[in-house]
């Protein structure tokens, strides 16, 4: 199962045939460890102590620059550890009115076998500290 985490592969089972991952399962394997990621908070996980996104009421003292410390942290967790995805770019999406929703666009490149396409996922961060990624 090319492009599959290592727990996707552990969880299949030996007798069952490899195949190439499609794009579908290969985007929805990705998806699924962005949201770990964006659920963690950093400096939680003692073997990795940089896995993770920066927590959001940490973010407030760093006022005016907490939107691109949000960014950064979230790069940077992206690119140690989400290998298949390359030239990583988070842009912050301004949010409209009084919505305290804090967007990014995750744009990057996928990388499976030789093969690069572009790919792209969007987070939300909500005024309950709640992450969603799609």
């Amino acid at each position: 199962m090319a492009g599959a985490t290592l727990l996707s592969r552990i969880r299949t089972s030996e007798s069952a045939p490899t195949h190439a991952a499609s794009d579908r399962e290969l985007r929805a394997s990705i998806l699924e460890n962005l949201v770990h990621m964006c659920g963690t908070r950093l400096g939680t996980m003692l073997t990795c102590p940089d896995y993770g996104i920066a927590d959001v009421s940490e973010m407030i003292h760093a006022f005016p620059d907490a939107i691109h410390l949000m960014g950064q942290t979230l790069r940077h967790t992206i690119r140690t550890y989400e290998p298949r995805l390359q030239n990583v770019q988070i842009v912050h999406v301004p949010s409209e009115g009084l919505d305290l929703t804090l967007r990014f666009s995750i744009n990057a490149r996928v990388v499976v076998d030789g093969s690069k396409r572009a790919i792209q996922f969007e987070t939300l961060l909500d005024a309950s500290r709640r992450v969603t990624v799609r």
